[in-house]
């Protein structure tokens, strides 16, 4: 099982959330947060933190990161797709999120997220996470991703 991370910039005054649109590969057209594999050697944080300079152009510090969950995906008859997520929220990072040749990020009102445009299973957990949950789950998707075989979120201890 390959380890991931997501990571959401996340201004809690103004009530916005970055997403960013997925631009190639795997999730294409999707709305997501940013991240990304853990190589060889980092923690999850460190890849968090690369993923947010790589992906958006913004500096992130590891000590800004707050764990709001982890997610184990897995993907009907697609074993290579499976993916165990460690997902962040960050109130505090440096500079202003650019495109990049794999995202294009925008804000969002958290209040009205577009979930018809990202992963089918992200409106059963990303609230959660905006209400200030920590979360424990597992979600199994159909090849494709688009539909949800099974799944359990619940809150983590």
């Amino acid at each position: 099982m390959n380890t991931y991370t997501l990571l959401y910039l996340y201004d809690s005054k103004a009530r916005r959330i970055l997403l960013a649109l997925k631009k190639r590969g795997f999730g294409e057209g999707k709305w997501n947060g940013i991240g990304g594999r853990v190589e060889e050697g980092e923690t999850v944080e460190d890849a968090a933190v690369r993923e947010a300079q790589e992906e958006a152009r913004v500096e992130v510090s590891p000590d800004t990161l707050v764990r709001r969950g982890s997610i184990r995906f897995s993907f009907e008859n697609r074993p290579e797709l499976d993916r165990d997520v460690h997902i962040f929220f960050t109130e505090e990072w440096k500079g202003e999120p650019i495109e990049t040749g794999e995202m294009r990020p925008r804000w969002h009102d958290a209040a009205r997220l577009p979930y018809e445009e990202m992963w089918i299973a992200d409106k059963d957990w990303l609230p959660k996470m905006l209400a200030g949950k920590v979360i424990a789950g597992r979600v199994r998707l159909s090849g494709s991703g688009d539909r949800i075989l099974d799944m359990e979120i619940k809150d983590s201890v």
